[in-house]
């Protein structure tokens, strides 16, 4: 099972640039050269808007997958690319996340859900504290 995850890796790896390729002429003959670098330079400072941007330390502990789909949308708006460009779209859009989240390998889900079930079934115990060393 490994293995067949890991030989799909390389293949997207290996397919994604030749496709890139693809879009780009195929919209360079549509719009034009000057407007698919624009969209290209503005996706990009987009991308960069979305690293930046910074959460309140207390909003991303209550909402760690809202602060991953923005950080990983802003990598994907960087990378020069139309197909990485609507990637990054699709994370930006609530809506559209959960079809992305589908493809989340399970691994990865089972460490957001254990954090969240670890936070709400977690008994708090109080107890008094008292130093025997004190005298």
């Amino acid at each position: 099972m490994m293995i067949k995850g890991l030989v799909m890796s390389i293949k997207i790896v290996l397919i994604l640039p030749v496709l890139e390729l693809l879009m780009f002429i195929l919209f360079g003959d549509i719009l034009g050269f000057f407007p698919v670098l624009f969209l290209i330079i503005l996706s990009a400072l987009a991308g960069f808007y979305f690293l930046r941007s910074g959460m309140n330390p207390k909003n991303i502990a209550a909402n760690p997958k809202e602060w991953i789909f923005t950080k990983f949308a802003g990598v994907l708006l960087i990378i020069p690319g139309f197909i990485t460009d609507l990637g990054g779209i699709f994370l930006l859009i609530r809506s559209l996340r959960y079809l992305i989240w589908n493809f989340v390998p399970d691994k990865t889900k089972n460490y957001f859900y254990d954090d969240e079930r670890k936070s709400k079934d977690e008994e708090i115990i109080e107890v008094d504290y008292k130093d025997l060393d004190d005298k």
